[in-house]
């Protein structure tokens, strides 16, 4: 074997390393593809210059461009829902159907069709409709928190249309399959790889289970515990928001019966967040915040399957279909959407340049997200050329047993998640590992693609240092930390779930 193929982890590794060391994504990957050209080119200047052709040759990219500019432009667009007042209007109308602490709950999970399209906007605009109604009935903000996060990116990532994780992970694959030699469709992977992303199902069940039966342990039953034994001891003591939804239902009981609901966050340091919504610049519709979503999802299917092309061989006797793009498909609905929507507030009297203003500020608040991925996808390009796909099949080719990749890719990711705070991060550091992993092995594509969307998304709900673990506090305004102590028993335990069945599963199907 060739030792010097080992210079090929090292751009994945130093990383990492450093990102888990300073919590700073960006600068990490930075440092980690300058090493890997550094190591090609052996000089400082030629280094330079062949990390700079690297992310330009990333850019120039069709398919890695689509999927950049369908991030800035989904985040603009969710920007213009929030100034609509689509969100306003539907907070009002589930004031009207909602009288307890359970329901509570169980309808900030019902408001995932019309809020799956992007996990911030998920846990935002859900946080937004709901806290009112938390404090009204005596709902844990910890509790809250734990509902916005485990209710978004689990989810979002098993949904294959609309969203802003599916242009981000049909990237994300592509190089993976690009670095294992794999030809096909990326999208036909991540189709396949929905049954076995077991950590979405596992933590959704939990999180639901902790609602419907009140199954809860750890710091988060203490919480309900004292909360309860307050509201007993002392019944004029109880918290004011308590008591306003007391009166204004004409019924002094029912604060009291909400059993396992209730919780009262203490009034301690609290996450700050701007939660982005502000006064809407329109009378709130509910129309404002259904026609760009109702428009959106069904326009992607089509624009997918229209894209699709029949040609005709040369005997004329086959017709072969071509399948169609999902990165410029679904790029090309979000761009038609975002017109028909502006068309649409401009008529109810929106102001063209606040429109302008409000998208291009939403848009930038994903340009972190997009310098990563113009960052990390050529880590992946370097380590192949560094040897990263021979020193995986001359090492782990013959040693290690397919049936237990899944499980070690989920494990890695995870931890990766963990330190770094970033599943996106984490996702395209790994996928171009674990793919070419589990075709050395003879193992699952779909379960390895599987393993390591399972493994991020475990650290992006899990993480004290993930954006969303501190957004889902802020939304809930819940201390972040007591949160995150509240939370982690539920995840851990999702997270053993899950490593079960990716042990498990690959030693039945093969």
């Amino acid at each position: 074997m060739d030792y010097g193929l080992w210079f090929s982890i090292a751009p994945s590794v130093i990383a990492i390393v450093l990102a888990t060391w300073t919590k700073q994504v960006i600068p990490s990957l930075l440092i980690g593809l300058w090493v890997g050209s550094f190591i090609l080119s052996g000089s400082f200047l030629g280094s330079v210059s062949q990390t700079v052709d690297y992310i330009v040759g990333v850019l120039s990219d069709p398919g890695n461009l689509d999927v950049l500019l369908f991030l800035y432009v989904f985040s603009g667009l969710v920007a213009l829902i929030q100034l609509s007042g689509g969100v306003q209007a539907f907070a009002k109308m589930m004031d009207n159907f909602i009288d307890n602490a359970k329901k509570t709950l169980l309808v900030s999970w019902l408001l995932l069709p019309i809020t799956f399209i992007d996990c911030g906007f998920r846990v935002v605009a859900t946080g937004s409709i709901m806290k009112p109604l938390a404090d009204r009935f005596s709902v844990s903000r910890e509790r809250l928190a734990y509902m916005l996060n485990n209710s978004a990116s689990p989810v979002i990532v098993l949904i294959p249309v609309a969203t802003t994780y599916i242009g981000y992970i049909i990237g994300v694959l592509r190089k993976g399959m690009d670095a294992g030699g794999i030809e096909g469709s990326a999208m036909q992977l991540f189709l396949s790889s929905i049954p076995f992303q077991f950590f979405s199902f596992t933590s959704v069940t939990v999180a639901l289970l902790s609602v419907i039966i009140g199954w809860n342990f750890g710091s988060m039953k203490k919480l309900i515990q004292s909360a309860q034994g307050s509201v007993k001891q002392n019944a004029s003591s109880r918290p004011a928001h308590a008591m306003e939804m007391s009166e204004e239902l004409g019924n002094t009981d029912k604060a009291d019966s909400a059993k396992d609901q209730m919780g009262v966050t203490s009034k301690g340091q609290m996450e700050d967040m701007d939660m982005g919504m502000g006064e809407p610049a329109l009378k709130p519709r509910l129309s404002n915040l259904l026609i760009p979503i109702l428009v959106l999802i069904p326009l992607s299917f089509f624009l997918m399957w229209w894209s699709g092309r029949q040609k005709t061989d040369a005997t004329g006797l086959m017709e072969v279909f071509t399948a169609a793009d999902p990165s410029r498909s679904m790029f090309l609905a979000l761009f038609l959407t975002v017109i028909l929507t502006g068309a649409i507030y401009l008529i109810q009297g929106l102001k063209l340049k606040e429109m302008t203003d409000r998208f291009i500020k939403g848009g930038n608040k994903l340009m972190v997200t997009i310098v990563i991925l113009a960052v990390a996808w050529p880590i992946s390009d370097v380590s192949q050329d560094l040897g990263l796909t021979e020193l995986i099949q001359t090492t782990l080719g013959g040693t290690l047993s397919a049936s237990w990749v899944p499980l070690l890719i989920f494990a890695v990711t995870g931890a990766v998640t963990y330190f770094i705070g970033s599943s996106w991060g984490a996702w395209a550091l790994m996928m171009p590992i674990a793919i070419p992993l589990a075709v050395t092995t003879g193992g699952s594509l779909p379960i390895a693609a599987a393993a390591v969307l399972s493994g991020g998304t475990f650290g992006d709900v899990t993480s004290p240092v993930s954006g969303m673990t501190a957004m889902s506090a802020g939304a809930a305004q819940a201390d972040h930390m007591k949160y995150v102590k509240a939370m982690t028993p539920y995840n851990l335990l999702a997270a053993s779930l899950a490593a079960a069945l990716f042990l498990v599963i690959p030693f039945i199907i093969s």
